[in-house]
Protein backbone atom coordinates (compact mmCIF):
# COMPACT_ATOMS: atom_id res chain seq x y z
CA UNK A 1 0.00 0.00 0.00
CA UNK A 2 2.84 2.60 0.53
CA UNK A 3 5.95 3.27 -1.50
CA UNK A 4 8.23 3.34 1.10
CA UNK A 5 9.98 -0.07 0.76
CA UNK A 6 10.26 -0.69 4.54
CA UNK A 7 8.31 1.57 6.56
CA UNK A 8 9.33 1.63 10.26
CA UNK A 9 7.18 2.11 13.76
CA UNK A 10 8.50 3.58 16.99
CA UNK A 11 6.22 3.97 20.31
CA UNK A 12 6.59 7.25 22.22
CA UNK A 13 6.40 8.09 26.48
CA UNK A 14 5.81 11.39 27.70
CA UNK A 15 4.95 10.05 31.34
CA UNK A 16 1.62 12.39 31.37
CA UNK A 17 0.00 12.53 35.22
CA UNK A 18 -3.83 13.26 34.88
CA UNK A 19 -6.15 13.38 37.90
CA UNK A 20 -7.20 9.64 37.11
CA UNK A 21 -3.41 8.16 37.69
CA UNK A 22 -1.06 8.32 40.38
CA UNK A 23 2.73 8.91 40.00
CA UNK A 24 3.89 5.32 40.02
CA UNK A 25 1.56 4.06 38.17
CA UNK A 26 2.57 6.33 34.88
CA UNK A 27 6.71 5.08 35.99
CA UNK A 28 5.12 1.48 35.57
CA UNK A 29 3.01 2.35 32.40
CA UNK A 30 5.84 3.17 30.37
CA UNK A 31 8.16 0.58 31.52
CA UNK A 32 5.19 -2.39 30.24
CA UNK A 33 4.95 -0.33 27.33
CA UNK A 34 8.04 -0.42 25.53
CA UNK A 35 8.65 -4.57 26.89
CA UNK A 36 4.97 -4.82 24.88
CA UNK A 37 6.29 -2.96 21.88
CA UNK A 38 9.34 -4.76 22.16
CA UNK A 39 7.49 -8.31 21.92
CA UNK A 40 5.28 -6.69 19.27
CA UNK A 41 8.44 -5.89 16.71
CA UNK A 42 8.36 -2.48 16.84
CA UNK A 43 11.16 -0.93 16.21
CA UNK A 44 11.86 2.32 18.27
CA UNK A 45 10.36 2.92 21.29
CA UNK A 46 11.17 7.01 22.02
CA UNK A 47 10.80 9.22 25.38
CA UNK A 48 10.65 12.90 26.13
CA UNK A 49 11.92 14.60 28.84
CA UNK A 50 10.25 17.62 30.94
CA UNK A 51 10.10 19.15 34.18
CA UNK A 52 7.69 20.98 36.32
CA UNK A 53 4.97 20.31 34.54
CA UNK A 54 2.06 17.35 34.69
CA UNK A 55 1.95 16.44 30.80
CA UNK A 56 5.81 14.89 31.44
CA UNK A 57 7.46 13.88 34.97
CA UNK A 58 10.12 12.35 33.23
CA UNK A 59 13.30 14.60 33.93
CA UNK A 60 15.99 13.15 32.63
CA UNK A 61 15.40 10.64 29.54
CA UNK A 62 18.42 8.43 30.29
CA UNK A 63 17.23 6.91 33.50
CA UNK A 64 13.98 5.25 31.59
CA UNK A 65 16.04 4.61 28.78
CA UNK A 66 18.79 2.71 31.27
CA UNK A 67 15.74 0.65 32.76
CA UNK A 68 13.84 -0.13 29.62
CA UNK A 69 17.78 -1.41 28.12
CA UNK A 70 17.68 -4.10 30.79
CA UNK A 71 13.87 -4.80 30.24
CA UNK A 72 14.34 -5.21 26.60
CA UNK A 73 16.54 -7.40 24.13
CA UNK A 74 15.74 -5.84 20.70
CA UNK A 75 13.76 -2.41 20.36
CA UNK A 76 15.80 0.56 19.45
CA UNK A 77 15.34 3.13 22.37
CA UNK A 78 15.61 6.74 21.86
CA UNK A 79 15.73 9.99 23.52
CA UNK A 80 12.84 12.37 22.42
CA UNK A 81 14.42 14.79 23.19
CA UNK A 82 17.41 14.93 25.37
CA UNK A 83 17.37 18.56 26.13
CA UNK A 84 20.80 19.16 25.75
CA UNK A 85 21.04 23.16 27.72
CA UNK A 86 19.01 21.34 30.83
CA UNK A 87 22.38 18.88 31.24
CA UNK A 88 25.83 19.57 32.06
CA UNK A 89 27.81 17.87 28.87
CA UNK A 90 30.55 15.54 30.49
CA UNK A 91 27.55 13.92 32.37
CA UNK A 92 25.20 13.58 29.42
CA UNK A 93 28.03 11.90 27.44
CA UNK A 94 28.70 9.27 30.20
CA UNK A 95 25.01 8.67 31.22
CA UNK A 96 24.14 8.25 27.38
CA UNK A 97 26.89 6.13 26.77
CA UNK A 98 26.43 4.00 30.02
CA UNK A 99 22.41 3.59 28.13
CA UNK A 100 24.35 2.44 25.06
CA UNK A 101 26.33 -0.14 26.68
CA UNK A 102 23.82 -1.72 28.68
CA UNK A 103 21.42 -2.04 25.82
CA UNK A 104 24.22 -3.68 23.76
CA UNK A 105 23.94 -0.55 20.99
CA UNK A 106 20.46 0.32 20.70
CA UNK A 107 20.79 3.63 21.72
CA UNK A 108 19.14 6.58 19.20
CA UNK A 109 20.27 10.03 20.70
CA UNK A 110 17.76 12.36 20.22
CA UNK A 111 18.85 16.08 20.83
CA UNK A 112 17.02 19.48 21.18
CA UNK A 113 17.17 23.04 22.68
CA UNK A 114 13.89 22.95 24.81
CA UNK A 115 11.38 25.85 24.89
CA UNK A 116 9.34 25.71 28.18
CA UNK A 117 10.41 28.89 29.55
CA UNK A 118 9.72 27.34 33.50
CA UNK A 119 11.94 24.61 32.73
CA UNK A 120 15.07 26.94 31.85
CA UNK A 121 14.21 29.28 35.22
CA UNK A 122 13.43 26.29 37.04
CA UNK A 123 17.46 25.57 36.45
CA UNK A 124 18.46 28.56 36.42
CA UNK A 125 19.81 28.43 32.37
CA UNK A 126 19.38 31.87 31.21
CA UNK A 127 17.02 31.36 27.96
CA UNK A 128 18.86 33.72 26.13
CA UNK A 129 21.92 31.27 25.92
CA UNK A 130 19.77 28.31 24.72
CA UNK A 131 21.79 27.66 21.38
CA UNK A 132 24.66 28.70 22.44
CA UNK A 133 24.61 26.03 25.25
CA UNK A 134 22.99 23.48 22.96
CA UNK A 135 26.16 23.73 20.62
CA UNK A 136 28.72 23.56 23.12
CA UNK A 137 26.90 20.69 24.80
CA UNK A 138 26.21 18.66 21.47
CA UNK A 139 30.02 19.59 20.49
CA UNK A 140 31.34 18.13 24.20
CA UNK A 141 29.32 15.12 24.15
CA UNK A 142 30.19 14.07 20.66
CA UNK A 143 34.14 14.86 21.57
CA UNK A 144 33.96 12.76 24.41
CA UNK A 145 32.00 9.89 22.07
CA UNK A 146 34.05 9.81 19.21
CA UNK A 147 37.67 10.69 21.41
CA UNK A 148 37.01 8.64 24.65
CA UNK A 149 38.21 11.46 25.85
CA UNK A 150 36.90 15.59 26.45
CA UNK A 151 39.38 18.55 26.44
CA UNK A 152 36.90 21.63 25.62
CA UNK A 153 37.01 25.54 26.75
CA UNK A 154 33.87 27.30 25.46
CA UNK A 155 31.78 30.02 26.78
CA UNK A 156 29.35 28.47 28.81
CA UNK A 157 31.45 25.13 29.53
CA UNK A 158 34.78 24.16 30.68
CA UNK A 159 35.71 20.47 30.67
CA UNK A 160 37.63 19.76 32.79
CA UNK A 161 37.33 22.52 34.99
CA UNK A 162 40.71 24.68 35.61
CA UNK A 163 42.98 23.31 38.09
CA UNK A 164 45.68 20.85 38.89
CA UNK A 165 44.60 17.20 38.53
CA UNK A 166 43.89 17.24 34.57
CA UNK A 167 43.67 19.06 31.65
CA UNK A 168 41.57 16.44 29.63
CA UNK A 169 39.19 13.74 31.14
CA UNK A 170 38.51 10.40 30.32
CA UNK A 171 34.86 9.09 29.72
CA UNK A 172 34.09 5.66 31.32
CA UNK A 173 32.03 3.81 29.66
CA UNK A 174 33.46 4.34 25.92
CA UNK A 175 30.12 4.25 23.65
CA UNK A 176 29.44 0.77 22.40
CA UNK A 177 28.40 2.26 18.75
CA UNK A 178 31.33 3.32 16.73
CA UNK A 179 31.70 6.24 16.42
CA UNK A 180 28.77 7.85 17.98
CA UNK A 181 25.11 6.39 18.44
CA UNK A 182 22.99 7.81 15.60
CA UNK A 183 22.02 11.19 16.03
CA UNK A 184 18.39 12.47 15.34
CA UNK A 185 17.81 16.24 15.37
CA UNK A 186 13.90 16.69 16.97
CA UNK A 187 12.22 19.22 14.95
CA UNK A 188 9.06 20.68 16.66
CA UNK A 189 8.66 24.48 15.68
CA UNK A 190 11.83 25.21 13.86
CA UNK A 191 12.85 24.75 10.80
CA UNK A 192 16.13 25.87 11.17
CA UNK A 193 16.64 23.09 13.30
CA UNK A 194 15.57 20.71 10.54
CA UNK A 195 18.03 22.79 8.46
CA UNK A 196 20.79 22.51 10.79
CA UNK A 197 20.42 17.88 10.69
CA UNK A 198 20.56 18.77 6.99
CA UNK A 199 23.68 20.27 7.33
CA UNK A 200 24.99 18.04 9.75
CA UNK A 201 24.08 14.66 7.85
CA UNK A 202 21.50 13.47 11.16
CA UNK A 203 18.11 12.09 10.49
CA UNK A 204 15.57 13.64 12.07
CA UNK A 205 12.32 13.69 14.37
CA UNK A 206 9.33 15.59 13.67
CA UNK A 207 6.97 16.73 16.17
CA UNK A 208 2.57 16.84 15.87
CA UNK A 209 2.05 20.16 14.37
CA UNK A 210 3.28 19.93 10.85
CA UNK A 211 0.54 18.63 8.91
CA UNK A 212 0.68 16.41 5.60
CA UNK A 213 1.28 19.25 3.46
CA UNK A 214 3.90 20.56 5.95
CA UNK A 215 5.51 17.12 6.25
CA UNK A 216 6.28 17.11 2.68
CA UNK A 217 7.78 20.70 2.01
CA UNK A 218 10.04 19.72 5.38
CA UNK A 219 11.56 16.57 3.53
CA UNK A 220 12.21 19.03 0.70
CA UNK A 221 13.78 21.28 2.31
CA UNK A 222 15.57 18.93 4.16
CA UNK A 223 16.93 17.10 0.85
CA UNK A 224 17.17 21.14 -0.47
CA UNK A 225 19.92 21.77 2.53
CA UNK A 226 21.69 18.72 3.05
CA UNK A 227 22.33 18.21 -1.05
CA UNK A 228 23.87 22.15 -0.55
CA UNK A 229 25.99 20.86 2.25
CA UNK A 230 27.47 18.54 0.04
CA UNK A 231 26.44 15.01 0.85
CA UNK A 232 25.14 12.12 -1.16
CA UNK A 233 21.67 11.74 -2.70
CA UNK A 234 22.07 8.02 -1.03
CA UNK A 235 22.76 9.60 2.65
CA UNK A 236 20.21 11.95 2.19
CA UNK A 237 17.66 9.04 1.11
CA UNK A 238 18.46 6.78 3.97
CA UNK A 239 18.24 9.87 6.73
CA UNK A 240 14.77 10.37 5.66
CA UNK A 241 13.73 6.65 5.30
CA UNK A 242 14.94 6.75 9.21
CA UNK A 243 12.99 10.19 9.67
CA UNK A 244 9.79 9.52 11.76
CA UNK A 245 6.92 12.30 12.59
CA UNK A 246 4.93 12.31 16.08
CA UNK A 247 1.47 11.06 16.09
CA UNK A 248 -1.22 10.10 18.35
CA UNK A 249 -3.00 6.77 17.02
CA UNK A 250 -5.44 4.65 18.47
CA UNK A 251 -6.77 1.61 16.50
CA UNK A 252 -10.12 -0.36 18.14
CA UNK A 253 -12.73 -2.20 16.49
CA UNK A 254 -14.23 0.42 14.87
CA UNK A 255 -13.75 3.96 13.90
CA UNK A 256 -16.60 5.06 16.57
CA UNK A 257 -15.25 2.82 19.41
CA UNK A 258 -11.52 4.44 18.81
CA UNK A 259 -13.00 7.98 19.06
CA UNK A 260 -14.56 7.25 21.93
CA UNK A 261 -12.37 5.58 24.12
CA UNK A 262 -9.76 8.23 23.26
CA UNK A 263 -11.24 11.23 24.05
CA UNK A 264 -10.93 11.78 27.44
CA UNK A 265 -7.46 11.23 27.89
CA UNK A 266 -6.66 13.54 24.51
CA UNK A 267 -8.51 16.27 25.57
CA UNK A 268 -6.96 16.65 28.99
CA UNK A 269 -3.45 16.25 27.45
CA UNK A 270 -4.43 19.23 24.98
CA UNK A 271 -6.04 21.08 27.43
CA UNK A 272 -3.11 21.26 29.95
CA UNK A 273 -0.76 22.07 26.27
CA UNK A 274 -2.97 25.59 26.34
CA UNK A 275 -1.55 26.69 29.35
CA UNK A 276 1.66 27.04 27.70
CA UNK A 277 0.47 29.87 26.21
CA UNK A 278 0.82 31.96 29.51
CA UNK A 279 4.42 31.56 29.13
CA UNK A 280 5.08 32.51 25.69
CA UNK A 281 4.15 29.19 23.18
CA UNK A 282 1.01 29.63 21.46
CA UNK A 283 -1.03 26.41 21.21
CA UNK A 284 -4.44 26.95 19.35
CA UNK A 285 -7.83 25.18 21.23
CA UNK A 286 -9.70 23.11 18.69
CA UNK A 287 -12.48 20.74 19.50
CA UNK A 288 -11.87 17.39 19.65
CA UNK A 289 -13.60 17.01 15.88
CA UNK A 290 -11.11 19.37 14.77
CA UNK A 291 -7.73 17.47 15.77
CA UNK A 292 -9.37 14.42 13.81
CA UNK A 293 -10.45 16.20 11.48
CA UNK A 294 -7.14 18.22 11.19
CA UNK A 295 -5.10 14.54 10.94
CA UNK A 296 -3.36 15.48 14.32
CA UNK A 297 -4.26 12.38 15.51
CA UNK A 298 -4.92 9.16 13.71
CA UNK A 299 -7.76 7.12 14.87
CA UNK A 300 -10.24 4.00 13.69
CA UNK A 301 -9.85 0.50 12.84
CA UNK A 302 -7.07 -1.56 12.20
CA UNK A 303 -8.15 -1.17 7.97
CA UNK A 304 -8.77 2.72 8.33
CA UNK A 305 -5.84 3.45 10.59
CA UNK A 306 -3.39 1.07 7.71
CA UNK A 307 -5.16 2.87 4.86
CA UNK A 308 -4.29 6.17 6.69
CA UNK A 309 -0.39 5.28 6.94
CA UNK A 310 -0.01 4.16 3.60
CA UNK A 311 -1.30 7.49 2.46
CA UNK A 312 0.89 9.23 4.91
CA UNK A 313 4.17 7.58 3.55
CA UNK A 314 3.40 7.54 0.33
CA UNK A 315 2.40 11.73 0.22
CA UNK A 316 5.29 12.66 2.60
CA UNK A 317 7.98 10.75 1.68
CA UNK A 318 9.00 9.76 5.41
CA UNK A 319 9.75 6.29 5.96
CA UNK A 320 8.75 6.25 9.60
CA UNK A 321 5.70 6.95 12.02
CA UNK A 322 6.43 7.38 16.04
CA UNK A 323 3.03 5.81 17.49
CA UNK A 324 1.62 7.69 20.51
CA UNK A 325 -0.71 4.89 21.81
CA UNK A 326 -0.98 6.56 25.47
CA UNK A 327 -1.94 10.73 24.88
CA UNK A 328 -3.17 11.51 28.15
CA UNK A 329 -2.64 8.91 29.90
CA UNK A 330 -4.87 6.14 28.65
CA UNK A 331 -6.33 3.05 30.50
CA UNK A 332 -3.65 0.55 30.04
CA UNK A 333 -5.35 -2.27 28.70
CA UNK A 334 -6.40 -0.10 26.12
CA UNK A 335 -3.34 1.18 25.04
CA UNK A 336 -1.64 -2.41 25.29
CA UNK A 337 -4.79 -3.90 23.11
CA UNK A 338 -4.25 -0.89 20.40
CA UNK A 339 -0.36 -1.28 20.16
CA UNK A 340 -1.07 -5.43 19.51
CA UNK A 341 -3.80 -4.16 17.13
CA UNK A 342 -1.59 -1.99 15.18
CA UNK A 343 1.27 -4.61 15.37
CA UNK A 344 -1.16 -7.63 14.09
CA UNK A 345 -3.56 -5.80 11.85
CA UNK A 346 -2.17 -2.67 10.91
CA UNK A 347 1.51 -3.57 9.72
CA UNK A 348 1.01 -6.88 7.87
CA UNK A 349 -1.07 -4.48 5.23
CA UNK A 350 1.99 -1.76 5.04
Amino acid sequence: MSNVATPHYGIFSLSNVPPWNTHNEVVRKAIEQIKHADVLGFEEAWVAEHNGRRYGIMASAQLLLAAAASATKRIRLGSGVSRLPMHHPLRLAEDYAYVDQLSGGRLNFGIGKAYDRLEFQAYGIPEAERDERYEEVFEIVMQAWRTGKVAYQGKHYRVPAEGEVATEVELFPEVFQKPTPPVFVMVSQSEESLRLAARRGFSFVLGQRPTRDDVKRLVGVYREEAREAGHSFDLIDENIARASQLKAIHVADSAEAAKEEYRDGYMWYVGVLTNRAKVGLGIEELSYDEYIERKTLILGSADQVADELASFHSYTGLGGLVAWFDAGSQPQEQVLRSMSLFAEKVRPQL
